[in-house]
């Protein structure tokens, strides 16, 4: 047996060893953080002109795509997005936003209606989602228990180190937030 078939089967025994006990590997769990800096030529002395970049484990970005294909495909046939719902869809961009949002702007102006258009940048929104909202919205799409102890298995228990000049800190807790660099994340 070629050792690529023997790499695809201990992958596909993790990946549904996980999903069918609703459990995430908490080997899977730890990511490693390289400050970046954002464009050359930037004061590297800076530190908000660095961006995090975070690195995970390769099987778990496998098993996050096994969970990602399925979540999204419950999602759609669901009907639970919103069909004018742009972000993080494939096929759907900034561009379908936009022009949505100018054939309303015209759809009012046409029947003599003024509007206000409010554009709110959350600064490291991801960073601090609440995973207790979170797990109670993913309730509300009508996840089953066992989908819903493997997210609640996927957010608790992570940690990061951050690796930069060669030096790696010691890993510390994430306690709110999606993971970065994750296939579930933004």
């Amino acid at each position: 047996m070629a050792s690529s078939e023997v790499t695809r089967g201990w992958i596909q025994s993790i990946v549904n060893a996980s999903l069918s006990e609703g459990v995430f590997p908490a080997a899977l769990k730890e990511a490693v953080v390289r400050p970046l800096l954002k464009k050359p030529g930037l004061d590297p002395a800076d530190l908000s002109n660095y961006r995090p970049v975070s690195n995970l484990r390769f099987v778990a970005k496998i098993v996050e795509n096994a969970v990602a294909r399925q979540f999204t495909q419950h999602l759609e046939e669901s009907s639970y997005l919103d069909p004018l719902q742009s972000g993080f869809r494939p096929g759907y961009s900034t561009e379908t936003a936009l022009v949505a949002l100018v054939d309303d702007l015209w759809r009012a102006r046409d029947r003599g209606c003024s509007s206000i258009l409010v554009l709110l940048d959350l600064s490291a929104a991801f960073d601090t989602v609440d995973h207790g909202i979170m797990l109670r919205r993913l309730e509300g799409l009508g996840l089953g228990n066992t989908v819903l102890r493997w997210f609640s298995s996927f957010l608790s228990g992570r940690t990061q180190s951050v690796l930069a000049g060669g030096q790696r800190s010691s890993p510390r807790p994430l306690t709110c937030g999606v993971p970065q660099g994750s296939v579930l994340s933004p």
